[in-house]
């Protein structure tokens, strides 16, 4: 039986603040894409990239606390408060990001992230088309 958004939201929430892979794994469909709609060196395309570039985050100190979760259509956006060392992969590491997560039949198909609430709440509602 496919989990609810609200499932989804709630178990991602969960391993997110966890930092769990065992957690955050099962929630991720095999090709997974996380990064901006430009490719990047650091753009993931699966599941094991996207568990890599977090362990890599928690492994170096991050933590995250979800301060917001706000459900859409498909989707989960969540406001993380981030804490560990002063510099990410991509410079200084902010206080707060938000994340939206896109779902195909309960699994995260795409993940997008900015300081900028209302961007990300606009992403949520944008359809994602994969090839």
């Amino acid at each position: 039986m496919t989990p609810t958004d609200h499932e989804v939201a709630e178990q991602l929430a969960t391993a997110l603040e966890s930092a769990d892979a065992e957690l955050f794994g099962p929630l991720l469909h095999p090709a997974v894409r996380w990064g901006g709609q430009e490719e990047t060196e650091q753009t993931c395309h699966s599941c094991g990239d996207v568990l890599a570039w977090y362990r890599r985050l928690h492994d170096a100190g991050m933590r995250a606390r979800v301060t917001e979760t706000v459900v859409r259509n498909q989707a989960v956006v969540l406001t993380l408060a981030l804490t560990g060392r002063e510099q990410g992969p991509d410079g200084a590491r902010p206080d707060v990001v938000h994340q939206v997560f896109h779902l195909e039949a309960g699994l995260v198909v795409d993940i997008r992230g900015c300081l900028q609430r209302g961007l990300v709440l606009a992403w949520a509602d944008t359809p994602v088309v994969r090839s």
